[in-house]
């Protein structure tokens, strides 16, 4: 089989296509036929060594969709020809996967690769169940809004009532933010954009923040919260967020948070609850997915320089 090899962290070059074994099965995992591996930015971190997740030579990606050809010892609950996905088992860039039974989500049979993509979906769901009790009237302010995550938080504070402010960098991105039903959307390539949120909340600021660009929008973030208010930095795709004064937060009472899908997948009891409710808004019909650009498995370098452009919307993944 194929699969993608970093040898050393780097930039996008790093990632050679390579030829190997189909990978030997250990206690409670399946093998699994890849059908499309997820590409997230969590992905070029592990590659270019922001993050050190692992040493020596490793396959990336965390997320993936596919079906069930091989059953290990200790893995008889899951039949052969069951189509699953995943979000939490690296070595995703390949044709095949060694999965542990337990990662394994099953998934509608009708779902498409684009409803089988769960990782964007089950952040926001961990992001919405564990910083705020979202209320009715509850302003929120989304960054990247037209990203994957964020176009899910769309979603998902509007049946929850909230009042929403999405942030993006293009004009088209603004478009894709209005027309998911944000309440307002602001363009915040200028770097200004800490200016029309205290504009259209009358000076009060926000009661929530869901900040992943990090470097060039943190500090303003913050600034931007209301009293009792609270920023959560689930990312950096701008660079490191910059350290927080206290003293101003004393005095609005308002709190920063820091945010890991992994933290709260690492579970996979808890990681197959959390699946499970994004399924279910799916199958109900108030979460829609994601539209995805299919790479070529061969073509990573390609998708990788495609999200670190920070030009596209949506899903990314690669397709063996």
């Amino acid at each position: 089989m194929k699969q993608v090899l970093v040898s050393k962290t780097g930039g996008p070059e790093v990632l050679e296509i390579v030829s190997v074994d189909s990978p030997l099965l250990k206690h409670g995992e399946v093998l699994v036929d890849v059908e499309a591996a997820g590409v997230n930015y969590v992905d070029v971190y592990q590659r270019n060594g922001a993050v050190d997740y692992q040493s020596g030579p490793f396959v990336p990606g965390f997320e993936g969709v596919g079906t069930i050809r091989k059953r290990g010892v200790g893995a008889q609950s899951l039949e052969i020809g069951t189509r699953v996905a995943w979000i939490n088992a690296p070595g995703s860039y390949a044709e095949q996967i060694a999965l542990p039974a337990e990662q394994a989500i099953v998934i509608p049979k009708s779902f498409s690769i684009d409803e089988a993509m769960l990782f964007q979906g089950v952040t926001a769901q961990y992001l919405l169940a564990e910083y705020r009790d979202i209320k009715p009237g509850d302003v929120v302010l989304v960054h990247a809004a037209a990203g994957g995550v964020g176009q899910f938080l769309i979603q998902w504070l509007k049946r929850l009532g909230a009042v929403l402010i999405g942030t993006a960098s293009t004009e088209e991105k603004l478009q894709t933010i209005r027309a998911l039903g944000a309440d307002h959307a602001v363009n915040y390539g200028d770097g200004h954009f800490l200016e029309a949120v205290l504009e259209i909340t009358k000076g009060r600021g926000v009661d929530v923040a869901f900040d992943a660009v990090g470097a060039t929008t943190f500090a303003s973030t913050v600034k931007a919260l209301a009293p009792r208010g609270i920023a959560v930095a689930y990312g950096q795709a701008s660079g490191v967020a910059p350290d927080v004064q206290i003293y101003p937060l004393i005095l609005k009472g308002a709190r920063v948070a820091g945010a890991s899908i992994f933290t709260y997948i690492e579970d996979p009891a808890e990681m197959q609850r959390r699946a499970a409710e994004l399924i279910c808004g799916i199958e109900e019909g108030w979460l829609s997915a994601l539209t995805t650009k299919h790479f070529p498995l061969h073509e990573a370098a390609a998708a990788h320089r495609a999200i670190e452009s920070r030009g596209t919307q949506g899903k990314l993944s690669l397709i063996p």
